[in-house]
């Protein structure tokens, strides 16, 4: 027999959280083999986004064709084969399902139900369904950056990344996260201060002590207790 699996590879050690409830609810309960990979690749690519409660539609997950054609079914039909595993998740409450001719399917979390009612209520301008990373290009996201090299994501913090990339380019982003690791400044509102600041001087190449410099006088000014809780 032939192994698809090589092992663990040290230079691909990222991890994606899970929920402890999978685990001590979900698995041993789920009986549909399609529906169990289909929860883990949804869990997967909310951590990714970083957003537990985004939108999915049956379309944007058949883009995905590696995840797609690693579903089990018993003719060619692998759309209605992803279908029927999105159905059964909402039969087992793991999923909620909305909308009509445009259905979106949300994890069961606190912030899918409140975006899923969102949704039922305001329609699509009122979710989000952000293009996706799928299997096969899987790239790291601010998101993975952050918890890699800040901290633990956070609601709250997820938020305040999304405003980060509408405002800043993810270059900008990237190498403001590389100056707060190398001065041992790990908190998003140093990286912040280093985007407002390029935002508004300009940026030519990188000035890594004065960026330091401006910090330490930020954290010292008005916001300075809540510099340092960031």
């Amino acid at each position: 027999m032939n192994a698809f699996f090589n092992g663990f590879e040290e230079n691909k050690k990222s991890f994606t959280g899970i929920p402890d409830q999978f685990f001590s609810e979900i698995l041993p309960n789920i009986q549909d083999l399609n529906e169990l990979k289909l929860v883990l690749y949804l869990l997967w690519s909310a951590k990714t986004e970083g957003d537990y409660g985004i939108g999915f539609s049956a379309e944007d997950i058949f883009q995905d064709k590696k995840f797609v054609n690693g579903l089990f079914s018993e003719n060619t039909d692998l759309s209605q084969t992803l279908r029927e595993a999105l159905l059964q998740g909402v039969r087992d409450n793991i999923l909620i399902e909305t909308g009509d001719s445009d259905k979106l399917y949300f994890l069961n979390t606190p912030r899918g139900r409140a975006a899923a009612e969102k949704y039922s209520s305001e329609g699509s301008s009122a979710v989000t369904t952000p293009v996706r990373t799928t299997l096969d290009a899987v790239k790291p996201t601010l998101f993975r950056l952050y918890e890699e090299n800040i901290g633990p994501l956070t609601p709250i913090i997820a938020d305040m990344l999304k405003d980060a990339q509408n405002d800043y380019p993810a270059d900008w982003i990237e190498e403001a996260v590389q100056i707060a690791v190398k001065n041992n400044v790990r908190r998003w509102k140093y990286v912040e201060t280093i985007l407002k600041r390029w935002k508004e001087e300009g940026r030519v190449g990188t000035d890594q002590r004065n960026t330091k410099e401006d910090y330490e006088r930020y954290l010292k000014g008005e916001y300075g207790d809540i510099g340092k809780h960031w």
